[in-house]
């Protein structure tokens, strides 16, 4: 890899396909950054060519030598990649695998390579369920194999911090373009008319844009006050669940009053299905488990980082979820595109 040029930052991204990532990576090459973007095959990041300043570094967090290479002068080390979204039933080994142990395999390249700033993506999850808001300084207490490898992975980027500046944050669920992940899921599942509200609709969401996370990002990654700290980031306010479903439906082209079904019969439902499911060794969409969070308020505050760092969440809801709405358009047209072209032409 080449040597920056003096005043040129330089960094290396970890997870740099993913919808972060690459938001992330074009931020920084369009602020003039040196961008070393890790992929773990060379056609996922055919999108970068076209970058200014960026070079795709094929491999993984098992590649210590990739990685060691990769770290070499950087002045900031952004740690994305994640085992998040993963079949049921993947083996808690495989989320330490990935989010601890891939975590600390960058930390040794990042501290050997002279970086000065590591900053971990972590998430919300590492928090009970519960209906209180969570801050920075609520107790930590994951319920999933993921939120206590993400935590995990904190303390392991903490205990490095006498050696690299090591600056944590932690995201609620984050919608924007190229998202495939839970935003996507609730989209399809609107437009195709089979998403109802839980309950009244009223309890609240927090959820974060994707510029949001960017613009946060690049204040984390420089500003000496972020150095040694934690932070929540967050939109500017917390959404309703019916507001989130109407402005859905409204992009959609559809009814913003989405239908509800009452919280208590469903509950009953899912106490239900979890009965059926001991005898007959089965799992069901609808446990109470599920129906409960679905319906109860999941807030985080992101108070101290705009508190703190003077962060403005420019991006609203309904701007984030535009390109969103985009995609799932263009994914219609490409899917009926090759349909067509499946079925026999006359001769």
């Amino acid at each position: 890899m080449t040597a920056a040029p003096v005043g040129i930052r330089r960094a290396f991204v970890t997870g740099a396909t993913g919808a972060i990532g690459s938001a992330l990576t074009e931020r920084l090459s369009r602020e003039g950054w040196q961008v070393a973007a890790l992929a773990r095959r060379s056609e996922n990041a055919v999108h970068f060519r076209a970058l200014r300043g960026v070079e795709v570094v094929v491999g993984d967090l098992d590649d210590h030598a990739t990685l060691a290479e990769a770290c070499r002068h950087r002045d900031v080390v952004f740690h994305l990649a994640a085992l998040v979204h993963a079949p049921a039933g993947t083996p808690e080994r495989e989320f330490h695998h990935v989010n601890v142990e891939g975590t600390r395999s960058l930390l040794d390249a990042a501290v050997r390579g002279g970086a000065k700033r590591f900053v971990l993506f972590s998430s919300v999850a590492v928090y009970a369920d519960t209906s209180a808001v969570m801050d920075e300084g609520s107790a930590t207490l994951p319920q999933t194999p993921y939120g206590r490898s993400k935590l995990a992975a904190e303390r392991a980027a903490g205990g490095r911090r006498g050696e690299i500046e090591v600056t944590i944050l932690r995201l609620p669920v984050v919608y924007g373009r190229r998202d495939r992940g839970n935003v996507m899921h609730l989209v399809r599942a609107i437009d195709r008319g089979r998403f109802a509200i839980v309950g009244s609709g009223e309890n609240l969401k927090t959820m974060v844009g994707l510029d949001n996370v960017v613009d946060a990002t690049l204040i984390a990654a420089v500003d000496p006050r972020a150095a040694a700290k934690t932070y929540i980031v967050s939109d500017a306010r917390d959404y309703t669940q019916a507001e989130i479903a109407a402005t859905i439906a409204d992009l959609l082209g559809k009814s913003r009053r989405v239908p509800k079904i009452p919280r208590l019969p469903m509950l009953a439902l899912g106490h239900l299905a979890d009965a059926v499911s001991a005898v007959v060794r089965t799992s069901f969409v609808f446990t109470a488990d599920r129906i409960r969070k679905v319906s109860a308020s999941a807030q985080f505050s992101g108070d101290c980082f705009r508190r703190e760092l003077g962060f403005v969440p420019r991006q609203t809801l309904r701007d984030g979820l535009v390109p969103v709405i985009a995609e799932l358009r263009e994914d219609r047209a490409s899917f009926a595109e090759q349909e067509l072209d499946r079925k026999p032409r006359a001769k």
